[in-house]
């Protein structure tokens, strides 16, 4: 493998990898898109329009939100100068704009955002909840969590575009959540962990503020670290990963019922290269994730896929921290079916890389699942809401759409148009065509 970094303007320095040898076919394809340098340890990537991805790096100086291209061309698109921090991941909005948060120690938190062009970026007023955001919500909001800057307190909470974060639900102070979604039943489902100790429980907490506990993990199972984020896969069941516990302490991978049954998929085997931190669904209907490992004592990462009984396989070793990096990781699914992730460590600056990982997966197909408003007259803007929706067409009920533009991949825009009648809408991909269950009511 030939490494060439290349000195540009811009506080992110690009290092170009030479293609290596033609890969096996059939054999999952993994590259290094950059590596970093000023700005370490980069966390996150959101896929905001076809191979374009947002992220934010530098936990060790100036804290940055970027662009990165698949091809690793990189904009620095808004810079926060230590000691302020974006401790939150990038997430799109339905206004074209990408929200993170600024920290300040002890001081009230700020909301704020860029777009993809640089030097866009809107501070938002201090808040007296620290937001980390997680995820796009179908109303337009955002999902956080949110601690108070005593940090004693956490809270589920709602971000709306202007910055304000209302609380949805408040955590007791002995507890911590480490994660939270939004899924299809309208509930927030997540995990928390009592502070100081190594156990959990899996919660819902519904729109008006409702803890129920579906599922209590055992001792052991958190050690310190953090739950892996749970995810909804396509037929509507939870799965998540903790980097403990299961049959050999170091780590499992479950599904759990949105009514709390609970299923364990897999334990980690015994030794150094478990502890599972990220989890993802495929196009192909596998889940594919990443490991820790321990560098200190001779593992490293590696990349896996589980199918949703249970069988494993690991996909890459990044055994070779310097080329490879190393874990934590996160990854994302991109429009075109080769998984995007980041490494927080090694690489050959030592401060991680983003990479891709191509396991012959097919395009991911769409997955519209709220529109609004529900009903309206010729030339309403319908908002829809769901995810792998970039480069979409819309038609209502055959009918296309006048106007369709996306906001992320999250988010589609249409025009109801001329003509149209009442039923469902159909949103057409590269990845391809899904049809609503409810129908669209034209007035």
């Amino acid at each position: 493998m030939i490494v060439r970094c290349l000195n540009t303007a811009l506080p992110l320095a690009l290092c170009v990898v030479a293609a290596a040898a033609p890969p096996v076919a059939g054999q999952p394809v993994f590259r290094v898109v950059s590596y970093v340098n000023n700005l370490d340890q980069p966390a996150g990537m959101v896929e905001g329009s076809p191979g374009v991805f947002y992220s934010e790096a530098g936990q060790s100086g100036p804290h940055s939100a970027i662009s990165i291209t698949a091809a690793g061309t990189t904009t620095t698109l808004a810079t926060v100068r230590s000691p302020d921090q974006i401790p939150s991941l990038l997430v799109s909005a339905a206004n074209g704009r990408f929200y993170s948060s600024i920290e300040q120690g002890a001081h009230p938190a700020h909301v704020f955002s860029v777009t993809p062009v640089p030097d866009s970026q809107q501070v938002y007023s201090a808040q007296s909840l620290h937001p980390i955001l997680s995820q796009n919500l179908p109303d337009g909001g955002l999902l956080a969590l949110a601690v108070a800057p005593t940090r004693t307190l956490w809270s589920l909470a709602k971000v709306d575009l202007s910055g304000i974060v209302t609380s949805i639900y408040e955590f007791p102070s002995t507890e911590r959540p480490d994660a939270a979604i939004y899924a299809s039943d309208g509930s927030y489902y997540g995990v928390a962990q009592a502070k100081n100790a190594s156990t959990g429980y899996v919660f819902r907490v519904t729109p008006s503020g409702v803890l129920t506990k579906l599922y209590d993990f055992p001792a052991g199972t958190f050690s310190g670290y953090y739950a892996v984020p749970l995810l909804q896969a396509a037929d509507d069941n939870l799965y998540g990963a903790t980097p403990n516990g299961g049959a050999n302490g170091t780590g499992a991978i479950y599904k759990l019922t949105l009514g709390g049954q609970y299923t364990l998929l897999y334990s980690f085997p015994k030794g150094d290269l478990g502890g599972p931190t990220a989890l993802i669904e495929g196009s192909d209907g596998n889940l594919y994730g990443a490991t820790l490992g321990s560098l200190r004592t001779g593992g490293y990462s590696q990349l896996f896929r589980i199918g949703k009984k249970g069988e494993y396989s690991v996909v890459y070793d990044m055994s070779d921290a310097r080329a490879d990096g190393a874990c934590q990781c996160s990854l994302v699914l991109g429009s075109d079916g080769i998984i995007y992730g980041t490494a927080v460590a090694g690489g050959v600056h030592g401060g991680g890389l983003y990479f891709a990982l191509d396991a012959g997966q097919p395009k991911p197909a769409p997955q519209p699942r709220r529109f609004s408003p529900p009903s309206g007259a010729v030339g309403t803007k319908v908002l829809i809401w769901g995810s792998n929706l970039l480069s979409a067409s819309v038609r209502f009920n055959g009918t296309a759409a006048t106007a369709v533009s996306n906001s992320g991949s999250n988010y589609i825009w249409a025009t109801l148009p001329p003509g149209a009648t009442t039923g469902p809408i159909t949103i057409t991909t590269p990845g391809g065509t899904h049809t609503t269950e409810a129908s669209f009511i034209v007035q």
